[in-house]
């Protein structure tokens, strides 16, 4: 496949994407708003996915949701079926970790500001506004499919930013710097799409007015900063460690790198 081909095969792809999310606001809405469980509907390029965010099954759901009003009408049984009901065996602590920053951005807040990393980032003298958009939009980059955990948008002087972030929970640097990066400049090379994709989610709408922001979210270490921290600013890369406390999680972030 040509550097051409793809690029339009992944433009094909985002409108797809944007194409259901717009589905799920006019389909969804009146569910979204009104049901109680831990639960998000994530929009993919053939449908829809339901996902779980509770923290002993987190991520488990079913995918391939086309007939929304069926999902809308059997949306208890469906819920509890594929969210509650299945035997994962032990969660592990990246999905309990997307679960956790998902669950408390979407609870009952269209802004869905994400909390608990925009209040660490008070403590850096510089703090943020994160809102979380969406998550795992794979796409195909040189015949492989590329995703990132989280999409969000920070709101900045002038405008807003979009954010991809990476959930890890080893400390493997090589492979998330590729990952992180490769998403984000998939992003800046889609900007349009991606705005118009949050802009439907959010309800809001967006022209990017920088680059895409590549964070990595990883367990803590070091006493009062990260040890690989100036390697990943170097990279363009913010850091953000974590303690997970139970089904609870702590942050300190890193500062903004200043590449």
């Amino acid at each position: 496949m040509s550097k051409d081909e793809e690029v339009r095969e992944q433009r094909e792809h985002l409108g797809k994407v944007v194409g259901w999310a717009e589905k799920i606001e006019d389909e969804l809405h009146e569910l979204i708003w009104h049901h109680k469980m831990p639960v998000f509907f994530r929009p993919g390029a053939s449908g829809v996915a339901m996902v779980g965010l509770t923290s002993d099954l987190p991520q488990r759901g079913r995918s391939g949701y086309r007939d929304l009003k069926a999902l809308s009408e059997k949306f208890e049984s469906h819920f509890l079926a594929y969210c509650v009901q299945p035997d994962q065996g032990r969660p592990t602590p990246e999905k309990m970790l997307q679960s956790y920053l998902i669950r408390g951005a979407i609870r009952g807040s269209v802004e869905r500001w994400m909390t608990p990393l925009n209040e660490a980032s008070e403590r850096t003298g510089a703090p943020v506004k994160l809102r979380f958009a969406v998550d795992e939009v794979p796409l195909k980059h040189n015949g492989k499919k590329i995703v990132c955990d989280l999409l969000a948008v920070r709101e900045i002087p002038g405008g807003h930013v979009p954010v991809v972030i990476e959930l890890k929970s080893d400390r493997q640097m090589k492979r998330l710097i590729d990952q992180v990066t490769g998403y984000a400049a998939l992003v800046d090379r889609h900007a349009d799409l991606f705005a118009r994709l949050f802009g439907v989610i959010l309800h809001e709408e967006f022209t990017f007015v920088g680059p895409c922001e590549n964070w990595i979210v990883w367990p803590l270490a070091g006493k009062d900063r990260d040890p690989r921290e100036d390697e990943f600013a170097a990279g363009g890369i913010r850091v953000v460690g974590y303690e997970q406390y139970g089904v609870e999680f702590r942050f300190r972030i890193g500062p903004a790198p200043t590449k």
